[in-house]
């Protein structure tokens, strides 16, 4: 009866159904509920927010608690003398000395360097080495640690010396003649020459060689060291090192020749025939891992035992400091950042200064205030304009779509989308903000160098993190900039 009252006839004789009740031999098809899936969504975000949260405030209870343990441990007084102690420790000339003449990378170096020099001291075989790395990688400490140990070894202060050291920088000495004059200078100081200050290139270049030629025959040794390498080979007449690399391929002279450059295609610049000449021999000065730089770190801020009565308490808390994980991930990105030893130096001066400023031991917060205020790049990019930063985001907003180098066009589109209604830049002062950034070392410009500036490819030298913290910090930025730099590192 009630599929008869529900159901109808049509005028035909045939049979109607209802709308919503489904034909026969059809299966409905259910469709899921988005608001149901949505909600679910929210709710598990929620979750993973408040767990995110109460981890942090867990997280932040515990280094409360560790430093309030190591301030009740550490008294007023043995605190401030253990940082004048430390500070007077990073400031005098053998400041981190010690420390990283146990670094493995450091004597490692020492003895490639060693022996090549002493193979030409003892068996007379003339070399020319390149002592390369980054600045700040400590290749002149090497350098003086390995020519301090052979003068003191091979020289008598009695007698004449065996061997001689002629030092040379292409900052000071970039020209030829005066490059010459000096050399002659300081053969005639170590062996007690009469020197002419009027003597002229040929002058000089001949006194040269037959200077070396009287100190091989008494097994006398000249080591020239050559600082900023770079700085000659970048010169299209390269008499210099022609003439002092021809010297060695004689055997009228024994001496080896050490150069000194933070660019590893220094070889690559030189003129063939001074190409020809080099032995093509290289000690790398690598970067410290991240473990060596930690090590380093915790050596220079543990105060020694004779300090004050409170310096096994500070070095316990210091300990307990660098392990936390906030200070580790502080850590990590500074080391990636800075790997060499000076700059971890430069950090532990920065830390003692902020202990010394709040009156309290090391803490978490520190450490990072100081791993990420203490950016060379960071601090000069706090001074930029407002195209300098936009430009910037610009060229990360590049690279985080995936594109490996780029030309200025394509950051000024960027430019242009950046700005909006609020910011409009044109083209020429784009521009000249570009260049600058490249001139800086900011940006990077690579490939061909007889292209214009505009149409080389490029790429940022910055790390993301960086322009985050510099977009956090910059007074001067716009809040639609610093909305556009965050929405690239979410």
């Amino acid at each position: 009866m009630a599929t008869e009252a529900t159901r109808g006839t049509t005028e035909g004789g045939m049979e109607r159904i209802p709308f919503r009740q489904s034909r026969p031999g059809r299966t409905a098809i259910r469709k899921p509920n988005v608001l149901r899936i949505s909600m679910e969504k929210k709710k598990k975000r929620k979750a993973k927010v408040a767990a995110g949260l109460a981890e942090e405030a867990a997280r932040g209870v515990e280094e409360r608690r560790q430093q309030s343990a190591a301030t009740t441990t550490v008294s007023s007084e043995g605190l401030h003398g253990i940082l004048q102690t430390l500070r007077r420790k990073l400031l005098n000339e053998d400041r981190g000395r010690e420390c990283r003449s146990t670094s493995a990378h450091f004597r490692e170096s020492c003895e490639k360097l060693d022996g090549l020099i002493r193979s030409t001291i003892v068996h007379g075989t003339n070399n020319s080495v390149l002592l390369v790395g980054a600045p700040g990688s400590a290749k002149k400490e090497v350098l003086d640690s390995v020519l301090s140990g052979l003068l003191h070894e091979f020289n008598d202060e009695k007698k004449s010396p065996s061997v001689g050291v002629v030092r040379l920088s292409g900052m000071l000495h970039s020209d030829e003649c005066a490059a010459l004059r000096e050399i002659a200078r300081q053969l005639c100081d170590t062996w007690g020459l009469s020197f002419l200050k009027s003597a002229s290139f040929s002058t000089n270049l001949r006194f040269l060689r037959e200077v070396l030629s009287e100190l091989d025959k008494g097994h006398k040794t000249v080591v020239f060291v050559l600082d900023c390498l770079d700085l000659y080979t970048a010169k299209q007449k390269q008499g210099l090192l022609y003439n002092l690399l021809d010297v060695l391929q004689g055997s009228q002279a024994q001496a080896a020749v050490v150069g000194l450059s933070s660019r590893h295609d220094c070889l690559e610049l030189m003129e063939k025939r001074a190409r020809s000449r080099f032995s093509y021999r290289k000690v790398v000065m690598p970067a410290p891992p991240a473990e060596e730089g930690a090590r380093v770190l915790r050596e220079l801020l543990s105060a020694p035992a004779d300090c004050s009565g409170d310096a096994d308490a500070f070095n316990e808390s210091v300990r307990r400091t660098l392990s936390s994980e906030a200070a580790s991930r502080a850590l990590d990105r500074f080391f990636k950042c800075n790997a060499t030893i000076y700059t971890v130096e430069e950090l532990v001066l920065e830390l003692v200064c902020s202990m010394s400023a709040a009156a309290s031991p090391l803490s978490p917060q520190m450490v990072h205030d100081a791993c990420t205020g203490l950016s060379t790049l960071v601090k000069q990019a706090l001074q930029f304009s407002v195209l300098d930063l936009t430009v910037l985001v610009a060229c990360q907003r590049l690279e985080k779509r995936g594109r490996k180098s780029y030309n200025f066009h394509h950051v000024y589109k960027e430019v242009t989308g950046l700005g909006g209604s609020e910011q409009r830049f044109g083209m020429e002062a784009a521009l000249e903000s570009y260049l600058r950034l490249v001139e800086a070392k900011f940006v990077e410009a690579t490939g061909d160098g007889r292209r214009q500036q505009e149409f080389r490819p490029s790429r940022l030298l910055m790390m993301g993190s960086e322009i985050q913290t510099v977009m956090e910090r910059a007074r001067n930025c716009p809040e639609s900039l610093r909305r556009a730099a965050n929405n690239l590192f979410l």
